[in-house]
């Protein structure tokens, strides 16, 4: 049966659950068509900035890195999508993590997944504060960009990763990485000069302005890694190459694609605008 409770009924739930430990309840909803059962605040009832952009680029992909894949959402958008043929799950929040396992399992889509549970970041070889609460979408190195967890004071020291690393690791060359981690983006990023450098993939980057980080900074970041790695940097939401942070910077959010620079906009991109539906919403 479907949760027919008020939303903020739901909300007040799912609270009290997390507070003491409890997982949020299964409830049954629907995605690309399909029906689902998922735990409860999985699959968001509101169209999000970018959720057309990220399945146009998951149905040109085969191998996909989600960094910063919280409770699964994307993956299952992803693994939906036949083309798909191994997602690997990046996640800090081991409890995010966890959940985006139960997801993936309960709707028979885990055989393609891998999980690993760390910081995607530069090297491999540290650990980071990560700001969190329960499953908290909104995780962060930065307290800026959590302020629930900052207020509780709640973090954990988490093992870091890079991407280049775990392409290594796993034999894999991903055609697509979705990167959505609160602020650092660009450490994502300079862990992944090698796989860059292979010249066969696009990033779909969701950029954040903690204060700590004002847009400006973090993209003059992400310029300066795709004039390193030969890359070009595309606003979304306008469908133009971003030469400037200035294009950007009264953006508390925004979305960019990342692509080799010889590589022309895709033309399955064209006419999608910001918070498109999803087929079958």
């Amino acid at each position: 049966m479907r949760d027919q409770r008020p939303k903020l009924l739901r909300k007040l739930e799912a609270r009290v659950r997390s507070r003491l430990g409890l997982p949020s309840p299964w409830m049954s909803t629907s995605l690309l068509g399909r029906e689902l059962v998922v735990r409860w605040g999985t699959i968001r009832p509101e169209t999000d900035y970018d959720d057309a952009w990220l399945y146009a680029c998951l149905r040109h992909a085969e191998v996909v890195f989600d960094v910063g894949a919280n409770v699964g959402g994307s993956a299952l958008l992803g693994l939906l999508c036949s083309n798909i043929k191994q997602m690997v799950l990046i996640e800090a929040n081991a409890e995010a993590l966890s959940v985006a396992a139960q997801n993936l399992i309960r709707n028979q889509l885990s055989s393609r997944a891998r999980f690993v549970g760390a910081f995607a970041d530069e090297t491999s070889d540290r650990t980071v504060d990560f700001w969190t609460i329960g499953t908290g979408a909104a995780g962060s190195m930065f307290q800026g960009a959590a302020v629930t967890a900052a207020r509780a004071g709640s973090s954990q020291r988490v093992p870091t990763t890079s991407l280049d690393e775990l392409a290594e690791r796993f034999a894999v060359a991903p055609d697509f990485v979705k990167i959505d981690v609160e602020g650092a983006e660009g450490n994502v990023l300079r862990g992944a000069r090698a796989v860059a450098r292979g010249g066969k993939t696009r990033f779909l980057v969701e950029m954040h302005s903690p204060p700590e980080l004002p847009m400006v900074a973090n993209a003059q970041q992400v310029l300066a890694w795709c004039n390193e790695v030969g890359y070009a940097a595309w606003y979304l939401s306008k469908g133009v190459k971003l030469e400037s942070p200035d294009l950007i910077a009264h953006r508390g959010r925004c979305h960019l694609l990342l692509q080799p620079a010889a590589w022309a906009y895709p033309e399955w991109l064209r006419g999608i605008e910001q918070s498109t539906p999803l087929p079958g919403s």
